[in-house]
């Protein structure tokens, strides 16, 4: 099941949440397993469905017109088994990886008008989950409006990735 999450204490966000102009956190169990946050990312990127895809395209055209960064797909990702061998500035889908560690992977989109931090965080314990949280901090005028749609859009965009992994592993146990 997929659940709305904050930022963990230790997570390379919290340094940045006071600046954040918009934050949203969503967490997905993994089932009994201790594979890097990196390897999490990846593997829900390369899931990614065809309509958010679509969505992708339609906003990578359109944003054109503003001379903003065609960003590319989300699933435009190497394999989950790639992810040990990646490093910091490596891009990854739409990202760019900004610093890596086993339990947290931050990703980052850099343009003019915003920019993007994108946590994926992996939590030990008795039950195992990924926390999703992503960060935008708008630059100028143009960042504020491109949130409008977007804001709402990213919600929706989110729980349905992380929601298809859960059926994925409800189906398995």
């Amino acid at each position: 099941m997929v659940t709305t999450t904050g930022v963990p204490l230790d997570s390379g966000l919290q340094v940045l949440a006071c600046n954040a102009d918009f934050c949203d956190g969503l967490e997905v169990s993994i089932g009994n397993d201790n594979r890097s946050a990196l390897y999490w990312y990846l593997d829900f990127a390369s899931r990614t469905p065809k309509w958010i895809e679509f969505l992708m395209s339609i906003r990578n055209f359109a944003v054109g017109f503003f001379h903003l960064k065609n960003v590319g797909n989300l699933s435009d990702v190497p394999p989950p088994s790639a992810a040990e061998n990646l490093r910091i500035g490596d891009r990854v889908g739409i990202f760019t990886i900004r610093s890596i560690c086993d339990k947290e992977v931050l990703l980052e989109i850099i343009d003019t008008h915003l920019d993007v931090v994108l946590s994926v965080y992996r939590e030990g314990g008795n039950f195992p989950k990924v926390k999703v949280i992503t960060m935008v901090f708008n630059h100028n005028v143009l960042g504020r409006l491109y949130m409008l749609p977007v804001a709402p859009l990213h919600k929706v965009i989110v729980r349905a990735i992380l929601s298809n992994h859960d059926r994925l592993i409800t189906r398995n146990t």
